[in-house]
């Protein structure tokens, strides 16, 4: 009586090198934007109160904009310029209104990459979230975009001169907006067919 002996293929791991070496490379990027959110939050902090409520000589308005100040002696006074304090709070409240608009939005994208590398670090790499995190992120650059344009209607609507709303980063953030949208897409794409081939495993 012959036997015969089959050879069954190694086990799978439970969870792949390559998903292993994919966290420990996002543990350190999820630090990484989550320190960068709370620098940017307080930075997003300090500019509204300070544009409510700051009444000192080192933020200085002059034509087409603000100057700020930084070295150790009191700044004087330049010609022509005059002080933040000295503005009408409505149109401090447009300043602050529109750092928000500017910075929001940063807040925003950098919460989705840190969210991004937290899926990443928990091994979520190809799964609908994924798709989700970068749909987020694109309409959050498309807002950054167009941000200093509504700030810039926002503070001249409140009387005050400004001429640096045309950036060259947001055309920038809109490109790299719209691409994401691409590519959000592919990503929902291929979810779905690593969805559909782990049924067959």
């Amino acid at each position: 009586m012959t036997a015969t002996v089959i050879t069954l293929p190694p086990p799978v791991p439970a969870r792949p090198a390559a998903l292993g070496r994919i966290a420990a490379v996002s543990r350190p990027l999820q630090w990484l934007f989550t320190a960068m959110f709370a620098v940017a939050a307080v930075l997003l902090l300090g500019a509204v109160l300070t544009a409510l409520s700051y009444d000192g000589p080192r933020v200085q308005v002059r034509p087409g904009g603000l100057q700020i100040f930084i070295e150790p002696g009191t700044p004087r006074l330049i010609e022509g310029w005059t002080t933040l304090g000295a503005m009408p709070f409505t149109r401090r409240l447009a300043l602050a209104g529109s750092a928000s608009l500017m910075l929001v939005p940063a807040l925003a994208v950098l919460w989705q990459l840190r969210r991004l590398f937290s899926l990443y670090r928990a091994g979520v790499v190809l799964a609908v979230e994924n798709a989700r995190c970068l749909t987020v992120m694109a309409v959050w650059l498309v807002a950054y975009a167009v941000a200093p344009t509504l700030g810039h209607l926002l503070v001249a609507a409140a009387g005050f001169d400004d001429e640096g709303w045309l950036r060259l980063d947001s055309l920038q953030a809109l490109a790299l907006g719209l691409v994401l949208f691409v590519m959000a897409r592919v990503m929902a794409w291929a979810a779905e067919v690593h969805d559909d081939a782990s049924r067959f495993v």
